[in-house]
């Protein structure tokens, strides 16, 4: 479960709907996810807990309570310690954004619980004194930090926290509309096994459904102090090739959609670094995992875009898995994995679908190259050695002649 985390939804939906049939179930998936949730907890493994704590916060509507909140508040108050005893702490931070995103998930198969609602607010109002707080690591991770004054970045440089955190207020101010998250569960349509829609009559014909077993949630431990884990720690930014442009080819930056689906593609790329076959099918597939209508279809050419009536989408599930591949390629200070993992995904790609990607990647390409004055020297690097990396697999095949044109008319304008 945790190695696909685009699946976690619809794991905890079957759950859900087998313990309306039989309550053990879900007592069983409690009891086994347990010692793994407070093992990842315990070694510092923050990863696998946030998605161990996403499948549980998906269980919610089979616990006793508020579920997942009392860990939610205690990993804040872990958070607070740590940025209290150092201003260059980021395992706190790491903390703050496992609690953003937990929250969606906890509130999506609870959409009625107004308690759920308000924890959910009062857990944003204090991670709110975390996020905005600038962290004096965020310089060092910063992909375009060598602009002259007054000149604008080639795309809007944020945190990550701070982005997920105006997102979550966005959304508790809308009602929590959460739309890119796929409702799999649906309490109203089975009943102790009934089909779909069939509900239990009393004897004056009134109609109820059956309530699910209600289970106690697991017992875990948040230690005090909590292990920082095997790998340094820094701030995470939203590197986006495609973000916030005239047409959106992927979700805006004002979506909490481009912070939640960013997040499920890039742990299932760096979880399954074992496999670049597995992880390129997945994402030439990941619109499949996501609420249907939210992604236009596969392999839509990019100026078809413009043509689209108003209400309908435009996010190209193509242009999000390069755009997460490439956050990864040229992530500060180091990339999870060699980097030519990386590139063996990009080629791939390539390969499996060559009519969706290679547009995708092309405007990709143009973007950096147009770029590479303003970026960090190390991600120049880095782009350079993709870029020659990936022509040797395709016969070093490319239009030269329009970055000589482009060349050429900046020498006509420099002199």
């Amino acid at each position: 479960m945790v190695e696909q985390p685009l699946k976690i939804p619809f794991v905890a939906g079957a759950v859900l709907y087998a313990n309306d049939t039989k309550s053990d179930v879900g007592r069983e998936f409690a009891s086994r996810v347990q010692p793994e949730v407070q093992q990842a907890l315990d070694t510092g493994d923050w990863r696998s807990f946030k998605l161990l704590l996403r499948f549980l916060a998906l269980l919610t509507p089979i616990f006793e309570e508020d579920g997942v909140v009392p860990i939610l508040d205690e990993l804040f108050n872990r958070a607070v310690d740590l940025q209290t005893a150092s201003s260059e702490d980021a395992v706190g931070v790491e903390l703050v954004k496992i609690i953003l995103f937990t929250i969606p998930y906890l509130l999506v198969n609870a959409p009625d619980n107004p308690t759920l609602q308000q924890r959910a607010s009062e857990l944003l109002e204090k991670t709110d004194i975390v996020a905005s707080a600038p962290h004096t690591l965020e310089a060092l991770v910063d992909p375009y930090p060598t602009l002259e004054q007054g000149q604008e970045k080639p795309m809007a440089f944020g945190s990550v926290l701070v982005l997920m955190q105006r997102q979550l207020q966005a959304e508790a101010g809308n009602g929590w509309p959460l739309a890119c998250i796929p409702r799999v569960f649906d309490p109203a349509a089975k009943a102790n096994g009934k089909p779909d829609g069939e509900s239990i009559g009393d004897a004056n014909g009134d109609v109820e459904h059956a309530a699910s077993t209600k289970h106690a949630f697991p017992n875990v431990t948040v230690p005090s102090p909590v292990n920082p884990g095997p790998v340094n720690l820094f701030p995470e930014v939203f590197f986006s090739l495609f973000a916030d442009q005239e047409i959106e080819s992927v979700p805006p930056t004002s979506n909490i959609a481009s912070s939640l689906i960013r997040d499920a593609i890039k742990d299932t790329i760096n979880i399954l670094d074992y496999n670049r076959n597995a992880v390129s099918k997945i994402l030439i597939e990941q619109d499949n995992y996501w609420t249907p209508g939210i992604f236009t279809r596969r392999e839509v050419q990019f100026d078809k875009l413009r043509e689209f009536s108003e209400g309908v989408s435009t996010w190209k599930p193509e242009d999000v898995g390069i755009d997460t591949i490439f956050s990864q390629i040229l992530l500060l200070p180091t990339s999870p994995h060699r980097l030519v993992f990386y590139h063996s995904i990009v080629t791939e790609l390539c390969k499996l679908s060559p009519a969706a990607i290679a547009p995708s990647l092309g405007r990709a390409i143009r973007f950096l190259f147009r770029s590479l004055e303003a970026m960090d020297l190390e991600l120049s690097y880095r782009f350079m050695d993709w870029f020659a990396h990936h022509l040797s697999n395709f016969e070093f095949r490319w239009k030269w002649g329009e970055w000589y044109v482009a060349d050429s008319d900046m020498l006509m304008i420099s002199s």
